[in-house]
């Protein structure tokens, strides 16, 4: 009786390791994917790197590439595109507002290019200076990463980025004192936004230049909501798994 025990509980120890290792495998091949991230000039801006840091610590394999370099061919394969704000838009374009990978774009400047909103400097898109907090106006939604209300971001001032998008965006944080501009907002894949329809997930974030040095735990689980919200369901993601 008691070999047959030890039997079974070897043979439940046994299970619960199988169980174990593919829950493992799972989480490997779905935050083990490629991100391209796209950075402006030649030497990588010190927030850059720590954004690169901060996704590398996730699992993730971040694969750089310079604003005047880089091509609509790099998005292949990868499970996101992130276009950081020191990419220069008239170097970037509109290299990926057609690829059907998703996209989170953080500089203003591209959100025209992307499609994501209207063409107008100041009116559709912009800055604004002087920047620690947002607001969140959708906290159901998962880019909300289950904050809500008026949210810290950083613990420095900076310019926070902001875009006004179409009827059929999705709307998640806003400006703390201009609520008709949004600082993320997003379209899901087959959206018609102002400039394009969306063939895969688009995300615009308001990290600007510098401010990853600074943020917060609510800034990182923001921007943690983005990635993983745009990349899943993913074509790379779903051939890992």
């Amino acid at each position: 009786m008691l070999k047959d025990r030890q039997k079974k509980s070897g043979l439940w120890k046994a299970g619960l390791l199988t169980i174990v290792l593919l829950f493992a495998f799972s989480v490997t091949s779905a935050f083990g994917s490629d991100i391209l991230f796209v950075v402006g000039g030649k030497d990588i801006k010190a927030s850059d790197k720590t954004i690169k840091k901060h996704l590398e610590d996730r699992g993730f394999k971040v694969i750089f590439k310079q604003d005047k370099l880089v091509k609509t061919e790099d998005a292949n394969g990868k499970a996101c595109v992130l276009l950081s704000e020191s990419a220069r838009s008239k170097e970037v374009n509109s290299k990926f507002r057609d690829v059907a990978v998703p996209v989170i774009c953080s500089e203003p400047w591209l959100f025209h290019e992307m499609g994501m909103t209207g063409q107008n400097k100041k009116v559709d898109f912009g800055r604004k200076s002087r920047q620690k907090d947002l607001t969140i106006v959708n906290p159901d939604h998962p880019l909300a990463a289950s904050l809500s209300d008026n949210i810290k971001v950083s613990s420095k001032s900076f310019y926070m980025g902001w875009g006004v998008p179409g009827d059929n965006a999705i709307p998640v944080a806003a400006l703390k004192k201009d609520p008709g501009k949004f600082t993320i907002f997003a379209y899901e894949t087959g959206t018609q936004m102002p400039g394009a329809v969306a063939p895969a997930r688009r995300v615009g974030l308001f990290l600007f230049r510098g401010a990853a040095k600074n943020f917060t735990p609510d800034a990182w689980a923001l921007f943690d909501a983005a990635i993983d919200w745009s990349i899943k369901g993913s074509d790379a993601v779903a051939r890992a798994n």
